[in-house]
């Protein structure tokens, strides 16, 4: 089904996209200023518990290589960079305006899985260095790059009970054959909808494909650094590894100018650096807490 059949067979099924809510609006609005800064950032969502409390909670962990704690808002932001906060702010505006009690503990498993490889993202992007990926793209990618699926849950039952009923995450490619729909379609329309950049729109339209003749140089990093990210990920958690083995590890070589030990080097730098979640398994745990 080309992509233009499958977006209007979406529209059809009757899944609405939610528009950005007002916090995410005086976001974008703040960030467009010139004069803004780190002060007028914290004064946006000071009042705002879940948007601060994630500010603080990533701050203090290692996600950015910060590895530190502070008690000022402002401060936590400045330690961040707007750009990084502003990341991180979309993700959680974006997670608030997707959740459903009805299907809590689905979406439960797909944030935690999003925030694990969003996390590994931007471990990925700062080992990389001076390769013009930015971490803040990296983590936007982790984290919104499955979006789709939470309004998919909404509409179709088949795709609530997999992500909440496994143990492992399911075969989302398959779920997507049987039903002739794109969760990666749909998490690009939300991605647009919500004014993210173009190259974070396509690339999350294109994770899934070996062959993203869309892709600009920026993308194609990208994708190739998500994909990294999540052969990471299933790896440490003993999930399915074949679609890296047999493709995209080749292919997210190529796009990174690496040939296939350069880039399993990277890996094992990646994995050697502090921020690295070695000492524990970084599986989903789910909970029955809204999504």
């Amino acid at each position: 089904m080309e992509a233009d059949q499958r977006i209007q067979a979406i529209l059809a099924s009757g899944i609405k996209i939610p528009p950005m809510p007002e916090m995410y609006l005086r976001l974008n609005t703040l960030l467009r200023d010139p004069d803004a800064g780190p002060m007028e950032l914290a004064a946006l969502i000071r009042d705002d518990g879940a948007l601060s409390g994630a500010v603080f909670r990533v701050v203090g962990s290692p996600v950015f290589g910060l590895h530190t704690k502070v008690d000022s808002l402002t401060r936590a932001i400045s330690l961040l960079g707007m750009r990084n906060t502003a990341a991180l702010l979309r993700s959680e505006a974006l997670r608030a305006a997707l959740g459903d009690p009805r299907h809590a503990r689905a979406l439960q498993q797909l944030w935690n899985r999003g925030s694990e490889i969003a996390a590994l993202c931007v471990l990925a992007a700062r080992t990389a260095g001076t390769r013009g990926i930015s971490l803040d793209a990296a983590y936007m990618l982790g984290m919104f790059h499955d979006c789709g699926l939470a309004l998919l849950c909404k509409r179709f039952p088949a795709y609530a009970e997999a992500l909440g009923e496994s143990e492992s995450w399911p075969d989302i490619l398959e779920l997507d054959r049987e039903h002739q729909l794109s969760h990666a379609v749909l998490g690009q329309m939300v991605a647009k909808n919500w004014a993210l950049t173009d190259e974070l729109v396509l690339a999350i339209r294109h994770h899934h494909d070996p062959d993203a003749g869309a892709l600009h140089d920026e993308g194609l990093k990208l994708t190739a650094v998500l994909n990294l990210a999540i052969h990471v990920h299933n790896q440490a958690n003993g999930l399915d590894d074949s679609a890296w083995t047999t493709l995209l590890r080749s292919e997210s070589a190529r796009r990174l100018n690496l040939d296939a030990d350069a880039l399993d080097a990277w890996e094992a730098k990646m994995r050697s650096d502090d921020a690295f979640p070695a000492s524990r398994t970084i599986a989903p745990q789910c909970s029955n807490a809204s999504g």
